[in-house]
């Protein structure tokens, strides 16, 4: 696990706008070649290769302001096809050298029975999405399988729409700070099962948090302390602000970390491939006649659309940004309400007083 990275919020009218304005600093040879000067290259080398930040940089944006202009039957495609042009600049940027990829890297799982649910992909050893995923994660995904419900069950922003389409909780839990540390005041959280536990399988919760409070009768108040201001931070921040806590996903008797950027990836690969080679299919998924799973594409569309160039761009600059448009709270204006409130407190007060009667 590295540092924390800089948080920065800033406000913006056009979030998206602004997020492609950086980005769009990489599109100058020029500026490229003197961001990749700390590699050492050669003058020819620097040449080659800042020239081709600068051209992946300018596809991706094309691809996207493309998708931009079609419908949600071509759509997935064509932002898949930008996502990836962007996942080879952070390679590029990452090891000061071309993507020696020409293929994606990735294989959607032939035996599928046309349910949406279980539309999977599995992670082969080379191409661009395992070059993309070292740049910022160690967790080795080779030859593991994901459905696509499960890397939605992952993404915070479309939390709301996931516990509707499929009647279970996901693995993305709101929480809200205070100086000291962190509330979880998500809904209904008895219905996750061993969720205490559960969390400190979260990379770095256990290095950075120390529990105060657990189960009381059939509800769950969890609140935790930061121990380790210089443990990298596991929170999640999604494009509004709001913060979460993201579980990982199970595998027999392992728990298994899907960073953001990978689960929006493959997210739009599955979506961008059945787009492209099952039409009818697609079409029938988009319809939302048989299911109501096109509520739940619709919004990811909308949010990947927007945050996966941000999380590109926090990569690149290592900051984390945070784009608000004006009106919007930031997370340190949002608050509990006065029941939340009352149970936290007089809980957390409650086994604070126990432990130190314990202690005496």
């Amino acid at each position: 696990m590295g540092q924390n990275k800089e948080l920065r919020v800033d406000h913006a009218e056009a979030p998206v706008k602004e997020i492609w304005s950086r980005l769009s600093f990489f599109e100058s040879e020029y500026n490229s070649k003197e961001f990749l000067r700390r590699f050492g290259l050669t003058d020819d080398d620097l040449g080659n290769v800042a020239r081709s930040l600068a051209f992946t940089m300018r596809t991706a944006r094309e691809y996207y302001e493309a998708a931009d202009q079609v419908s949600i039957l071509t759509r997935p495609l064509l932002v898949f096809y930008g996502m990836t042009a962007l996942a080879k600049t952070l390679f590029i940027s990452t090891y000061g050298k071309k993507s020696p990829s020409t293929r994606h890297g990735l294989q959607k799982i032939k035996e599928w029975s046309g349910t949406f649910a279980e539309l999977s992909v599995s992670i082969p050893k080379d191409g661009t999405f395992p070059q993309f995923h070292g740049c910022y994660s160690k967790q080795d995904l080779y030859k593991m399988i994901f459905s696509i419900k499960e890397l939605m069950s992952l993404v915070p922003e479309i939390k709301v729409e996931f516990e509707t389409v499929y009647n279970e909780k996901s693995q993305a839990l709101r929480i809200l700070r205070n100086p000291d540390g962190v509330h979880i005041v998500d809904s209904e959280l008895s219905s996750y099962v061993d969720l205490t536990n559960r969390i400190f399988t979260i990379p770095g919760v256990k290095q950075s948090y120390m529990p105060h409070a657990q189960e009381i009768g059939n509800k769950l108040i969890l609140y935790y302390s930061r121990i380790d201001l210089q443990a990298e931070d596991p929170v999640v921040r999604a494009v509004s602000g709001e913060e979460y806590l993201v579980l990982p996903l199970k595998r027999d008797k392992s728990n298994v970390s899907v960073p953001e950027l990978s689960a929006h990836f493959l997210i739009m690969y599955l979506l961008g491939m059945l787009s492209r080679y099952q039409p009818e299919e697609w079409g029938e998924i988009i319809k939302g006649e048989e299911t109501g799973e096109i509520y739940i594409v619709h919004k990811f569309l909308e949010i990947t659309t927007r945050k996966f160039p941000n999380l590109v761009l926090n990569e690149l600059r290592n900051r984390n940004f945070v784009f608000l448009s004006p009106g919007i709270e930031t997370p340190t204006k949002k608050r509990l309400d006065e029941d939340q409130l009352r149970d936290i407190y007089d809980y957390v007060s409650r086994k604070l007083a126990e432990e130190f009667r314990r202690r005496m």
